[in-house]
């Protein structure tokens, strides 16, 4: 087979420009989560921890550190813990946070998840709306507070 007809990769070994990251909310706590992941890359060789480590550079510098709350708020926002029941009487209690914190198996939910969108805003004795593949269901907030260190 001729040369002329296989393509070769020349971006194997040249240098890529990555998309700008966009800006994005954080707490304290995932920032230094975030940080101490970059550190533990720091020594490490190889493509693989380079992106990485070039990747978490980019997020870390496009974050915007929101201030932990010294107060429980009024109404459901960034940081706070929300405490919801549904119609079946099943609790829940979730932290909201920023998209790079989310850790949805300890129910750290990011503000801009479907139910992260629907709480927003919410206060205790509001009932909203979480839409979900499965379908809707209704909750209840019955409590706002401070979430644990």
């Amino acid at each position: 087979m001729s040369r002329a007809f296989v393509k070769e990769d020349d971006t194997a070994t040249a240098e890529v420009e990555r998309p700008a990251v966009a800006p994005h909310r954080i707490s304290p706590r995932g920032l230094a989560l975030l940080t101490a992941r970059r550190d533990t890359l720091a020594g490490q060789d190889g493509l693989e921890a380079s992106n990485e480590r070039a990747r978490l550079d980019a997020v870390i510098g496009a974050a915007e550190v929101v201030p932990a709350l010294t107060a429980v708020p009024e109404a459901a926002c960034f940081g706070c813990t929300v405490g919801v029941v549904d119609d079946d009487g099943q609790s829940l209690s979730v932290t909201l946070v920023g998209e790079h914190e989310a850790d949805p198996a300890l129910w750290r939910l990011s503000c801009t998840s479907p139910l992260g969108r629907a709480l927003v805003g919410a206060m205790v004795g509001d009932t909203v709306t979480w839409s979900r593949p499965s379908g809707r269901r209704d909750l209840e907030v019955v409590s706002l507070s401070l979430p644990e260190p």
